[in-house]
């Protein structure tokens, strides 16, 4: 098998040393490694930790132009935006989205809630949860709605380690991903599912994508653990569409 591309990698520009590499330095190793794309997608705005800056994007923006036109590599501006409500909102205005090529979105415990409410009624209920892995059905359904709530809202390509530290229905949300083509992630770092879920996605014809979410440059293109969990689960190449191929999409929704 093949790996054709990468599109969950991270750099300098994730604040506090978050990502350790340049962009150019993620693009070397795809170009080493056989890659034919490769995807930037620095944490979201909000993450409280390791955001990117709105002011870089215009620079990221132009150092990906640039690096375009040097090396045999497509080379797309992503991010990696946060869920931040259980109403579904993300860290990206509807004009923001338009800045990047394609939008990955997740959860992730640091990213910056809407509000003082969603801050008591949602991320703190998961924290403790996660915690004493003492995950109630309430709990589960509010999280699966507001993942639900964020694909109806929002153009969102990839969803990100699906169920990391906030547990769902990962088949309801696939159900949901197929009506607007969203793919869902396989991550070499966070594997959330089980085999009998990833057997139940497969059967509604949800499309996986493996990534790296490299946070290192010599980590570019390492996605063994989602390859070993297509093989084990016997998920048909046809259904991760960055194995043995090129992707057949248009990331952007106003192409």
């Amino acid at each position: 098998m093949l790996l054709f591309g990468d599109y969950h990698t991270h750099t300098k520009f994730s604040r506090n040393h978050h990502g350790k590499s340049t962009i150019e330095e993620n693009v070397k190793v795809a170009v080493q490694k056989g890659l034919k794309e490769v995807g930037i997608t620095e944490h979201g705005f909000d993450h409280i930790f390791f955001g990117v800056r709105r002011k870089n994007i215009k620079k990221m923006r132009a150092e990906i132009d640039r690096l375009n036109k040097i090396y045999p590599i497509k080379i797309y501006l992503g991010i990696e935006a946060n869920l931040i409500s259980s109403e579904g909102d993300i860290d990206l205005t509807e004009k923001e989205q338009k800045w990047f090529d394609y939008v990955v979105m997740g959860y992730h415990t640091f990213g910056k809630p809407k509000s003082i409410k969603e801050y008591f009624n949602f991320f703190r209920p998961n924290a403790k949860a996660y915690k004493k892995n003492s995950y109630t059905k309430e709990i589960i359904d509010a999280n699966t709605n507001a993942y639900i709530k964020a694909i109806k809202k929002n153009r969102i390509n990839i969803i990100s380690h699906l169920g990391s530290k906030m547990k769902v229905d990962p088949v309801a949300i696939a159900k949901e991903c197929l009506k607007t083509g969203t793919m869902i992630e396989l991550n070499a770092r966070r594997l959330c599912f089980s085999s009998e879920e990833a057997q139940n996605m497969v059967e509604l014809g949800t499309t996986f994508v493996l990534s790296s979410d490299a946070h290192r440059c010599e980590n570019v293109g390492e996605c063994n653990r989602g390859m070993n969990f297509v093989i084990k689960n016997n998920i048909p190449l046809e259904n991760v569409v960055n194995l043995d191929k090129l992707p057949k999409f248009v990331w952007r929704k106003d192409e």
